[in-house]
């Protein structure tokens, strides 16, 4: 004759909890190896009064019937926390794919195979589940490391891992830099702007120096309110060459440039002036800083300026670069990320790759002193602005 098992307290306390959550005593029976008519006395009992409700004995469990239900304790608190979170009639995770990860979960603390067993679902199953969970990681490395190589490539590969960052999130990629970071190790690649940049002013002339009317206020919200202006030397084979940049200070957008053979006032400066005047107004109180270069202090600029009253003059202390900061920070970035790893055979090679340059960099390099914006992003968006103000 086989020996009845005894079941103690929390046991059965257990099951009652379960049949009171909606589960039938059936079901609880066939789950448990217990008689559903057992199950339903303890309800009446427990329901009846629960002070008094006590065990009579302990079960004698196996310790593998002792995992069996801990398992499904853990099972079901899991369901139970699943339930909880229902949200428009439906539910969080999916059945089975909520088993797969349970099963993922404590694998190191049970046997996959037992586990299967009691959730009813095959071995064969969880690790194809597996296999596919790992295939369709890898598959999404490998779809983000092409996209980092696309950002990289079609940016010069003067990117590092932090724009790359911003670029991914503007397209629903959102990682962390240093993850993106160990990617771009991983595929051998890096920013290659190089870091070297000298100053280079000529400062010793006879002309009227104008006072420093910007003062370093570069922080600007209106398109056409201050240019700042500043020329640079480009080695062009065994020659230099001349780059002449007029910048606005609100969206960071070069306005006018010119590339010359000379330093001449009517080959640098004013033809930048001119290609700028063409492409954007100027505001009523507006301000054009520069260094103390000749070119600027000339007649042939200074009457330009003195004439038009719209126009305050502005120059840098003298020896004091950083009064000039935006100017000589594009000169820095050109050349970094430019000039340095390009050899010019000649003026046409030189000036085709500086325009081809500039144009990305007004319309494609993200900026941040612009909130990661590119120029072209924040002149829209000053644009709206005004309009918004003058509804």
């Amino acid at each position: 004759m086989s020996k009845t098992k005894r079941y103690d307290k929390e046991f059965k306390v257990m099951l009652v909890e379960l049949m009171l959550s909606g589960h039938s005593a059936e079901d609880l029976g066939k789950e448990y190896g217990v008689h559903p008519a057992s199950i339903r006395g303890w309800k009446r009992s427990y329901l009846s009064n629960k002070e008094s409700f006590t065990g009579s004995g302990t079960p004698s469990l196996t310790p593998e019937e002792k995992e069996i239900r801990e398992l499904k304790r853990r099972l079901r608190d899991a369901e139970m926390e699943r339930d909880n979170l229902k949200k428009g009639g439906e539910h969080l995770l999916q059945e089975r794919q909520e088993k797969y990860r349970f099963i993922n979960k404590y694998r190191t603390n049970y046997p996959v195979e037992k586990m299967c067993e009691i959730l009813r679902i095959s071995r064969n199953s969880y690790y194809q589940w597996q296999r596919n969970s790992n295939k369709i990681k890898i598959s999404k490395t490998k779809i983000l490391k092409a996209k980092i190589n696309q950002i990289w490539i079609e940016n010069r590969k003067v990117y590092g891992s932090y724009k790359i960052t911003k670029i991914l999130a503007r397209a629903g990629y959102n990682y962390h830099p240093s993850y993106i970071s160990r990617l771009m190790q991983q595929m051998g690649i890096r920013s290659q702007s190089k870091r070297k940049y000298v100053v280079t002013t000529d400062s010793n002339h006879k002309y009227n120096i104008s006072p420093n009317v910007l003062d370093r206020n570069f922080k600007v919200e209106e398109l056409g309110k201050v240019w700042v202006s500043d020329i640079t030397y480009i080695r062009c084979k065994n020659r230099w060459i001349y780059l002449t940049t007029m910048i606005d200070l609100a969206d960071r957008k070069i306005i006018g440039w010119s590339l010359s053979n000379d330093m001449t006032v009517k080959n640098t400066v004013y033809k930048a002036w001119v290609k700028a005047r063409k492409n954007r107004n100027i505001a009523d109180d507006f301000i054009f800083h520069s260094d103390r270069g000749i070119q600027y202090a000339a007649d042939k600029m200074t009457s330009i300026f003195n004439t038009n009253k719209k126009i305050t003059q502005s120059m840098s202390r003298k020896g004091n670069c950083w009064d000039n900061a935006v100017a000589e920070s594009f000169f820095k970035t050109i050349k970094c990320e430019l000039v340095y790893r390009t050899y010019f055979n000649n003026f046409i090679q030189a000036h085709q790759e500086i325009s081809g340059y500039i144009l990305w960099y007004n319309t494609k390099r993200i900026h941040q002193t612009l909130g990661y914006l590119t120029p072209l992003e924040t002149e829209r968006r000053l644009l709206k602005n005004k309009i918004k103000r003058a509804a």
